[in-house]
C-alpha cells in the first residue's frame, strides 16, 4: 500500500495493499474522516489516471482519505475485478493504512461505475462460490457509470465479457437495486451517448426502490471527462480529458450532496 501526503502506511493483506495507493485528507482536516475506495474506468483495459489520482486529490482536498485501487483487467474478466474491490472496501474499513475513518463510501467512473454498483448493491455472481454477505460502501459516486450493459452497443459488451455474456444481466448493477441500496450521486455529460442513458438508469431504479438519489446532466463533455478540469496525471495525457469550466462544477455539487447527506462534516 502506497501512501501520499506523507502518512505512512503499514501494508497487510499485501495481495490487494500492494495495488492500493491512499491520499489522505488534507492536514487542516482532522479527527474521523470519511473515506472513499476509487475505481478508475477504462473499459477494463486501462486505468486513466486523471480518474484515479486525479479524483483522490480533489477528494483528500476536501477533507476525505481516497483509496485508489488498481484492480485485475482484461484478460481477467469478472469475477475477478468484483473480488478486487470488495477485497479494498474490506481493507479500507479495516484500519490497516493507519487512518482514522469514519464512513466508507465509493466513486466509479465508466467501467468503474460498473464496480462501483455491483459493491452498492451487494451483488453476488452465480458463478462465484462462497460469497454470503459481500461488503458494501456507505455512498456511492457514479460518474457516467455503467448501470445497464443493454445500454452500450451489442459488439461493445461481447467485447467486454467474452464468455461471460450469459450472465450479462447479472454483470448490470442497476438490475440488483433494491430499498437497501447506499445513498448515491450520478453525473454525467449530455455529449456522452453511452453516460446519459446510463445516468437516466441509474436515477430512475433508485428512486424507484426509494433510495436518496441526485441527478445532474450537464450540457458539454464528452465520456471519461473525469473532473473536466483538463488536468493530466500520471505524467501522460489521455484523450478523454478536457476542460469545461460548467461540468467542471460537479465537483462541487458533489461536495455539497456529501454534506447534505451528513457524510462530510467541517
Amino acid at each position: 500500500m502506497v501512501a501520499k501526503g506523507g502518512t505512512a502506511i503499514s501494508p497487510t493483506q499485501a495481495t490487494i495493499s500492494e495495488r492500493i495507493t491512499v491520499y489522505p485528507a488534507a492536514d487542516r482536516f482532522t479527527g474521523p474522516r470519511p473515506a472513499v475506495l476509487v475505481l478508475p474506468g477504462g473499459g477494463f483495459r486501462e486505468l486513466p489516471p486523471h480518474e484515479g489520482e486525479g479524483y483522490a486529490r480533489w477528494l483528500a482536498g476536501i477533507g476525505l482519505h481516497a483509496f485508489v485501487l488498481e484492480y485485475r483487467l482484461l484478460p481477467d474478466r469478472f469475477p475477478a475485478p468484483l473480488q478486487d474491490a470488495r477485497a479494498a472496501l474490506d481493507q479500507v474499513r479495516s484500519g490497516a493504512h493507519g487512518l482514522d475513518t469514519g464512513p466508507v463510501g465509493v466513486i466509479g467512473s465508466s467501467a468503474g461505475g460498473q464496480l462501483a454498483g455491483l459493491l452498492m448493491t451487494g451483488a453476488v455472481l452465480s458463478i462465484e462460490t462462497g460469497v454470503v454477505d459481500p461488503p458494501r460502501p456507505d455512498f456511492a459516486i457514479l460518474a457516467y457509470a455503467l448501470a445497464d450493459l443493454d445500454l452500450l452497443p451489442p459488439p461493445a459488451v461481447e467485447g467486454l465479457l467474452g464468455e461471460l455474456i450469459a450472465i450479462k444481466d447479472e454483470l448490470s448493477p442497476a438490475r440488483h437495486v433494491d430499498a437497501t441500496a447506499c445513498p448515491t450521486f450520478v453525473w454525467a455529460a449530455a455529449q456522452d451517448p453511452p453516460g446519459v442513458p446510463n445516468a437516466l438508469e441509474w436515477a430512475r431504479v433508485l428512486v424507484a426502490a426509494g433510495v436518496p438519489v441526485e441527478l445532474h446532466i450537464y450540457p458539454r463533455g464528452g465520456h471519461g471527462i473525469g473532473l473536466a478540469d483538463g488536468v493530466t496525471y500520471g505524467g501522460r495525457s489521455h484523450p478523454f480529458i478536457a476542460r469545461d469550466a460548467h461540468t467542471a462544477t460537479w465537483t462541487d455539487a458533489c461536495e455539497a450532496w456529501l454534506r447534505a447527506e451528513g457524510f462530510l462534516t467541517p
